[in-house]
């Protein structure tokens, strides 16, 4: 008898142990699929609501059993320190794997160099300089940040007895040109930030521009977008960096890779209360590098420059609002470059230097936009999703305005996120950097989305934004069915912002 007991109370533990094997699970990993432990996971909207016991915590393995109460669709919020916080607005009872994104750094680390193999450079009339910058990743482009573009760190330069600030990533070979008397201009150094540590491809672009030209232009008002066109791209190089600190001595030459070939763009009719900008962009190695970048007008038709052995080719073409106030647009990097020289030319015609107290991009909503990127084969024009409005947030409930889908595509989801804004920059050369702390995605294109009852610290010296994207795919595209949309399938967004 005592030796059946035995075998009854072994076959009870085996038995136990089985059905909490077999129960099913939330499992939370982070975005290299491993498993993120002591998270926390809310079913619905704060604790307690819809049911007692909705806050789960997950184990060392990054699972959590699943409440027997949980028996309809709700709201999945996940949070964990270190990382983003994510919410799926719907998700149905059953196993789910969630995936959650590390928070980006608040510190930053500094790769610096010199930009060389510029060959010599003859005094032509035209300025030649190099833009160096980290490739994007897809995920890197959807939640895009200026700052890693454009340096948010000046250097200064002296001009003919004036000093001149430049963003540090900007690069200026040793060079002479004459614009009423000779300059020179040398600042071949660049200095370049990072968020985070890990593998990194820096990315230095040779360009020129006619100095003449440009600073007539820019004079006679036009904004920078507006001389954009006069910009020639011409090369480029790059080079494999490993980040665990601050880099010197990240030497770039420009000349690896000739811009030998072409993508032509014709642009669509479009309201001529809006630009279209078109970058050419190669993936290589997984990232995303520029090649080129023109403004274009309704029904216009450009070359941007390329070559085609860089990688799969692409077009991405932006749709923005032009400004609505009539004002002196500059860009403030070209009109501190100018100002010594009007100045110079001052005694000659006695024309003021011009006003320097706008920003390159004042008076354009980056908020507001859409853009679509198109497969680099013949001729590209572009089709965009309608613009959207503002965001409206009423306590935990935002309303969104759905955009109409054009044909050949399908819905990709709608994303949400929550970001620290942080105004970085010294002197006339101002940016901003942004922490997500909050992202919500959405399967569907919905018109309202009921948040769960979570806060955030906000401190008093940033700002915070709640930026909407609708995405879009070709209806034929093959796509994962993972958490979130696939980035990869993503040709259409439009997106707008609301600050809070």
């Amino acid at each position: 008898m005592k030796g059946l007991l035995k075998l009854t109370a072994v076959f009870a533990v085996a038995a136990a142990s089985w059905m909490a094997q077999a129960a099913e699970r939330l499992t939370v990993l982070d975005t290299d699929n491993n498993p993120v432990p002591f998270a926390k996971i809310l079913l619905g909207y704060e604790a307690g609501n819809p049911f007692p016991g909705n806050l789960l915590s997950t184990n060392e393995n990054g699972e959590a059993a699943i409440p027997a109460d949980w028996k309809a669709a709700l709201p999945v919020t996940v949070r964990a320190a270190g990382y983003i916080t994510v919410t799926i607005p719907v998700l149905m009872p059953g196993e789910h794997q969630i995936r959650i994104e590390r928070q980006e750094s608040q510190g930053q680390y500094e790769v610096q160099g010199t930009t060389t193999n510029f060959g010599r450079l003859p005094t032509d009339g035209r300025v030649d300089f190099g833009l160096v910058v980290p490739a994007l990743s897809r995920r890197n482009m959807l939640s895009f940040d200026l700052s890693s573009v454009l340096s948010p760190h000046n250097d200064t330069l002296d001009i003919i007895g004036n000093r001149v600030e430049v963003p540090s990533n900007i690069t200026l070979p040793d060079q002479t040109e004459n614009y009423i008397f000779p300059i020179r201009l040398n600042k071949p150094d660049y200095r370049v930030y990072v968020r985070e540590p890990g593998a990194y491809r820096m990315y230095v672009t040779h360009g020129q521009f006619p100095l003449q030209r440009v600073v007539n232009e820019i004079r006679g008002g036009k904004s920078i977008f507006e001389v954009i066109n006069h910009f020639t791209f011409i090369e480029a190089g790059e080079v494999a960096v490993q980040v665990d600190g601050n880099l010197s001595g990240v030497n770039l030459p420009v000349n690896q890779i000739r811009f030998t070939d072409t993508v032509s763009v014709k642009a669509p009719a479009f309201n001529s209360t809006q630009t279209m900008i078109s970058l050419s962009l190669a993936e290589r190695h997984g990232l995303m590098v520029p090649t080129d970048l023109k403004r274009l007008v309704p029904n216009q038709s450009l070359n941007l420059r390329t070559n085609t052995t860089m990688g799969d080719m692409s077009v991405l073409s932006l749709l923005v609002d032009l400004p609505k106030k009539n004002s002196t647009l500059g860009d403030q990097v070209l009109l501190d470059l100018i100002n010594p020289l009007v100045q110079m030319q001052k005694p000659l015609n006695q024309e003021p230097p011009l006003e320097d107290s706008e920003p390159w991009n004042a008076g354009y909503d980056f908020n507001k936009l859409t853009f679509a990127m198109h497969p680099a084969n013949g001729t590209v024009t572009p089709r965009f999703l309608p613009n959207i409005d503002r965001p409206i947030v009423n306590g935990n409930v935002i309303t969104l305005s759905v955009p109409a889908l054009i044909p050949g595509l399908v819905e990709a989801g709608a994303y949400m996120v929550l970001s620290e804004i942080e105004e970085l920059g010294s002197g006339k050369v101002k940016n901003e950097r942004r922490t997500r702390l909050w992202e919500v995605w959405s399967e569907a294109w919905v018109q309202q989305i009921e948040l769960p009852r979570i806060s955030f610290e906000r401190r008093p010296d940033r700002k915070y934004r709640w930026e909407v994207l609708f995405l879009a795919r070709p209806e034929n595209a093959i796509h994962s069915t993972t958490q979130g949309p696939d980035l990869n399938t993503i040709t259409h967004v439009t997106r707008n912002a609301l600050e809070i």
